[in-house]
């Protein structure tokens, strides 16, 4: 980890979410001096459960996952993959002072943290960003909550189905992708054992369905990987 001292201005970066769009020049720039912009190297914590926290997340360049640490067993459940212009930790914005979740960094990231404090204060005083604060909160939930129902009512040919749907069209739009997840991720991502993930796969690659060669996987029958989601 390593902080960025630069301090580059909100008002001028590409990188910000589209909800900053409604913010002034000036509310933007109390932004700027309200945040902390850190580095993380793949495989790095960036935000511990249980942790107290001072400030909402955004992604600008990496992804990272969201899990859920299990005390009783030695497995943890990942919730949620997210990728750049993302912002983490919205859930919790008036409801808790520490995390909920355990946050760590699947490549190399960028991540600005924004004071608690500041967020708070500015959706109080823009209607427009706190609607868009709203609308995101409800995004996350909802695809979160169809995933993990979804999961739990499919048989396992039909969880890793969904998950490589949903790494498709949710995280990398694209036929053809680097995970950056281990066979034991994806299975903490399916709630599915490592060796039920590896034997899918293999019969996946078998009935040209998804290749995954060396993590780097591809679709090549859409239709049927759908159809395997849906009945599965």
């Amino acid at each position: 980890m390593s902080i960025d001292s630069s301090n580059s201005q909100c008002v001028i970066c590409k990188f910000k979410a589209g909800c900053f769009d409604g913010l002034s020049s000036t509310q933007l720039a109390e932004v700027s001096e309200s945040k902390l912009k850190i580095n993380f190297k793949k495989g790095e914590t960036i935000r511990k459960q249980g942790s107290f926290t001072r400030g909402v997340l955004y992604l600008s360049k990496g992804f990272a996952k969201v899990y859920k640490e299990i005390e009783e067993i030695d497995q943890n459940s990942i919730v949620a993959i997210y990728k750049p212009g993302q912002m983490i930790g919205l859930s919790s914005l008036f409801t808790s002072k520490t995390a909920q979740f355990t946050v760590v960094a699947m490549t190399d990231c960028t991540v600005c943290c924004i004071e608690i404090e500041t967020f708070q204060r500015l959706m109080h005083e823009n209607i427009n960003f706190a609607i868009d604060i709203i609308k995101s909160i409800n995004e996350q939930n909802s695809l979160l909550f169809d995933f993990q129902i979804s999961n739990n009512h499919k048989q396992l040919h039909g969880r890793l189905a969904e998950a490589i749907l949903y790494l498709k069209q949710y995280v990398f739009n694209s036929n053809s992708f680097d995970v950056p997840l281990s066979r034991r991720e994806l299975a903490e991502y399916t709630n599915m054992s490592t060796m039920s993930v590896v034997r899918i796969l293999k019969s996946f690659k078998d009935d040209e369905i998804v290749e995954d060669k060396n993590g780097h996987i591809h679709i090549m029958n859409f239709e049927k990987l759908k159809r395997i989601s849906r009945i599965g």
